[in-house]
């Protein structure tokens, strides 16, 4: 299109308008879900640890006893072994009696179960034992322990 003045510009139509600008919200999962989530996770950690390590504290020290005893048949020490008894069993059991009642060939052992029970004010448990032979046997036994004051001892 051409006017006695020259060409003329043909209108655009005007660009639409653009929407007005909203904020974005943050979702409530965000804001509020993920830091109780995270604490709920970083406390219920802290009791599994807490409860780990009074399991350990209980049964560590009877662990001890029944590896420390152990260690002392597989290796002959039977002067060791029998002064390891609980008071009871030391008094009835010499170390004459524990190299006749284990046998000589013993080569190692190893702990497949330990349980402590307390009732009453009285602390005792089971230690599960498994002797092996130098032919390849294996022998289980449960040996009862006692603890005495704060040390537990092997009461056969």
């Amino acid at each position: 299109m051409t006017n006695a003045h020259g060409p003329t510009a043909v209108p655009y139509p005007a660009a639409p308008p653009s929407p007005p600008a909203t904020r974005r919200r943050r979702s409530r999962w965000l804001t509020i879900g993920l830091p109780v989530g995270l604490l709920v996770l970083v406390g219920v950690a802290a009791a599994v640890w807490l409860a780990i390590g009074a399991l350990k504290d209980a049964l560590g020290p009877a662990q001890d006893a029944a590896d420390g005893y152990a260690t002392a048949l597989v290796d002959e020490r039977w002067d060791d072994a029998q002064s390891q008894l609980c008071a009871s069993a030391r008094t009835t059991v010499t170390a004459d009696a524990l190299a006749q009642q284990y046998p000589s060939d013993l080569t190692g052992y190893r702990v497949e179960g330990i349980n402590v029970t307390s009732s009453n004010g009285v602390t005792s448990g089971e230690a599960r034992l498994v002797f092996t032979t130098s032919t390849g046997l294996d022998t289980t036994t449960v040996l009862p322990l006692e603890k005495d004051g704060d040390i537990w001892r092997p009461c056969p």
